[in-house]
């Protein structure tokens, strides 16, 4: 959301807001806020309380019952003007625990972070081996049931081997196992954040993820269609297509904006630090001996250190 419509502040006071209204009816999660480390504003409380992300209201969120697109995400992330995508368009696919697909660092197709960088970038190319009945070309739309490929960003194309392994193999190599049939849930034609499913035309297994969280490798074992093998298709936007920060927002956003001016006008008062003196336990046991350690003088050994201090007459 950060490099979409959102600053960094409004998204620290976003999820602040969701925070404290979620902590309110929970004992566990305090501690997080009191946590301060030196990765910035994100990992300090009272940075966070200073520039006034904890003295927003509770924002309503938009509802949602879990089916489609998000509204929220939508609304932090707005989708393309074009949500048609067509061949020759660069992709990222989103697995269900909110890692995309990715390329780099070895032979095998991965799925190891959220980011959306040019490891996770596939351009979207047509089959060799197509035999649909219809000219595929580019800049022509995706649909349901084509058989595609997808390119990485070094050039080498998403490959199932016969073990089951999504890889990366050079152009030079290329054969039917970069085939993939692809299946669009609910639409003829494939658009931003559509749910797909990418099945090998070599070996009939769908791509998938493991869900455990065992194994970051994309798979090709099974032929299911589940939660493991969904994916959702994002539309990598050109510059020209990218929104600007400037951008209409959408009511959580503006809502948000304008709760967080209300709250700035009238100075938030920076909490006074908690100074730490640390004041050590007297522990004594059943003679009322103390059992705490003695000092030991290293120079002249042990014990020097237990030898009784000289006290005047």
């Amino acid at each position: 959301a950060r490099h979409r419509c959102l600053l960094d502040q409004e998204a620290r006071t976003m999820f602040a807001s969701v925070q404290l209204s979620s902590y309110s009816k929970a004992s566990h999660g305090w501690f997080f806020w009191n946590w301060a480390d030196a990765h910035g504003t994100d990992w300090d409380w009272q940075r966070s309380y200073g520039e006034g992300a904890m003295s927003v209201p509770s924002l309503p969120l938009p509802s949602w019952d879990g089916i489609g697109v998000d509204p929220l995400e939508e609304e932090l992330d707005p989708s393309p003007q074009d949500t048609v995508i067509h061949y020759g368009d660069g992709i990222f696919l989103r697995a269900f625990h909110g890692r995309h697909i990715d390329v780099g660092g070895g032979p095998r197709v991965c799925a190891r972070w959220a980011d959306r960088g040019d490891w996770q970038r596939f351009v979207v190319c047509a089959s060799a081996n197509q035999k649909t009945g219809r000219r595929v070309g580019r800049h022509q739309a995706v649909s349901d049931g084509d058989v595609i490929c997808l390119r990485a960003h070094n050039g080498h194309f998403v490959s199932v081997s016969e073990r089951g392994e999504v890889v990366e193999r050079p152009k030079a190599v290329r054969d039917s196992s970069a085939d993939l049939i692809l299946h669009v849930e609910g639409s003829t034609q494939l658009h931003h954040r559509n749910t797909v499913f990418l099945r090998s035309r070599s070996t009939s297994c769908t791509l998938a993820v493991d869900g455990s969280g065992k194994d970051v490798g994309v798979r090709a074992c099974w032929n299911d269609c589940g939660e493991w093998q969904r994916f959702v298709a994002e539309k990598a936007c050109s510059r020209r297509e990218r929104p600007a920060r400037t951008s209409q927002p959408g009511k959580t956003v503006a809502l948000l904006r304008k709760r967080s001016a209300e709250s700035m006008s009238s100075t938030p008062c920076t909490p006074p630090k908690v100074r730490r003196v640390a004041t050590p336990l007297r522990l004594v046991g059943d003679n009322e001996e103390s059992l705490a350690p003695k000092r030991l003088d290293f120079e002249h050994g042990p014990q020097a250190a237990e030898a009784p201090h000289e006290t005047g007459p």
